[in-house]
């Protein structure tokens, strides 16, 4: 059973007019519009783009025969599955040769009464920008990405942090139900009450299980503007900046769950100088016109870059719009990330080892690369159980956590393997240092990993055990683990 037969079955079901095919100007503008062009210069034999649920159980059911093989044959034809082409690994949102499902057209916004609770209802190809303007005046909140032109469903499949999460947890915490298509076909409902392990378990699973077609998420009251904005400064400043984190963040019971701060060092061939930068918010109802205490450690510290800071209040579109537009296909990206406890000597020899490996690719074109400290405060790691628990293997008495991040962008495909190795490098010393220093939590976070990181197995052994015995009961047959290759596997990884 060949391409031919699966493009034929495909279209004897579904409307021939969402399929496309290479070197029609759709499929290119489609290919072309991931976060990084290694995603897009992976050529797909075709796109598929489905306009409901139903059509989207109608291409599991004709694609899994040939995507596992059928009667002892090989599979012919796999397949991949795209939200909103934001992760940069490479074939974790495309496929050489096989079929791409882009759920693009499934971009609802709905707001609807569950009892007492508001709920957001989320086609997964929906980007965050769309659900900030549906709560726009509706003095409601929402715990998503903190860039509009974020794809709903990656992070909400992988953890997630927001301006939200000190006090509301992760992205993928808040979601109260997963419409989920699974490799029969069926479609299901996984909450609380239907399917609940499968509903932890998409909770930071990823792809592994299924095509999630809808996400629910939980709102909460929120006031229609908070305190918000960055602050830009030069790397002299930095330990200040990092230590005033810190103090927060040791604060534990008594750290203000309204507060949130994510800090970064970046690097631009188009300057050749390293910048920081501090982000800032407080999310809290008591929010006025004067500057809450909590921020002003970082917002008020001098020297910075005064002309660039941009803390105000503002109002939750305003804060996403802000974020700068991510180039989409002509971009090269990757992501790389340690997690580590909330540690000084630990993050000062992390900057320390960032900024000496920059060294062997600062002449790369286009170069920009950036160390971010993103914090899992212990509150964050608390709204885990409060909201039914995750996959992600994280505990609340490991807190306060540092996510530490190595981004990069670039233009030469011919600069790929030099910067992969500097990322690569680079976060292998961090993590060995950060091990030998005993401060180091074995935890990954997917959305920002690489294809050398094991994701599943830094969940620990229960977890994945666990997320096995998901995987087993709902796709007996491995579909969605050898016919959806892409992204980060549960069993016998390549």
């Amino acid at each position: 059973m060949g391409f031919e037969q699966v493009i034929k079955a495909l279209r004897n079901s579904l409307p021939a007019s969402n399929l496309f095919f290479e070197g029609e100007r759709e499929y290119e503008a489609l290919n072309g519009s991931y976060l990084s062009a290694m995603e897009s210069d992976i050529r797909p034999a075709a796109i598929f783009r489905p306009e409901s649920r139903k059509q989207v159980a109608k291409f599991v059911k004709i694609m899994r025969p040939f995507a596992l093989g059928e009667h002892g044959e090989e599979a012919t034809v796999r397949f991949a599955i795209r939200s909103g082409g934001q992760q940069p690994l490479p074939g974790v949102a495309n496929i050489e040769g096989g079929i791409t499902l882009d759920l693009g057209l499934l971009n609802s916004v709905e707001l609807q009464k569950n009892g007492k609770q508001t709920v957001v209802s989320v086609g997964a190809g929906a980007r965050w920008g769309a659900v900030y303007d549906k709560l726009d005046g509706t003095g409601l909140g929402v715990t998503g990405v903190r860039s509009a032109s974020g794809g709903v469903g990656g992070l909400s499949l992988t953890g997630g942090v927001s301006f939200f999460s000190s006090r509301e947890g992760f992205v993928c915490d808040n979601v109260l139900n997963y419409e989920v298509v699974l490799a029969s076909g069926e479609i299901v409902n996984a909450n609380e009450h239907e399917n609940s392990d499968l509903w932890i378990s998409l909770r930071g699973g990823g792809n592994n299980f299924g095509v999630v077609t809808r996400f629910d998420f939980r709102t909460f009251p929120q006031p229609g503007k908070f305190w918000g904005g960055s602050v830009f400064y030069f790397l002299s400043s930095w330990p200040y900046h990092v230590g005033a984190l810190l103090s927060e963040l040791r604060k534990k019971d008594a750290a203000d769950p309204n507060a949130h701060v994510q800090l970064s060092i970046g690097y631009s061939s188009q300057f050749a100088q390293f910048a920081c930068q501090s982000q800032l918010s407080y999310t809290g109802a008591d929010a006025t016109e004067s500057m809450p205490e909590v921020l002003k450690p970082w917002a008020d510290r001098h020297p910075q870059i005064e002309q660039l800071n941009s803390v105000r209040l503002l109002t939750l579109r305003e804060a996403v719009s802000e974020q700068p537009a991510e180039s989409k296909g002509n971009v090269r990206c990757a992501y790389m990330n340690v997690t580590v406890k909330a540690d000084a000597p630990t993050l000062f020899e992390a900057t320390e080892i960032f900024t000496n490996s920059l060294e062997s690719v600062k002449a790369c074109s286009g170069l920009m690369s950036s160390l971010t400290f993103q914090p899992y405060s212990v509150n964050t790691l608390r709204q885990t159980v409060r909201h039914g628990g995750n996959s992600l293997g994280l505990d609340p008495s490991d807190g306060p956590l540092i996510n530490i991040m190595v981004s990069t962008y670039w233009n030469k495909k011919s600069d790929d393997a030099a910067i992969l190795k500097y990322m690569s490098n680079a976060t292998s010393y961090m993590r060995r240092e950060a091990q030998r220093r005993n401060k180091l939590v074995p935890f990954v976070s997917m959305n920002h990993a690489w294809t050398h990181q094991d994701v599943i197995e830094c969940y620990g052994e229960e977890n994945k055990r666990a997320l096995q015995e998901t995987s087993i009961k709902y796709d007996p047959e491995g579909l969605f683990q050898r016919g959806v290759p892409g992204g980060f596997k549960l069993f016998n990884r390549k």
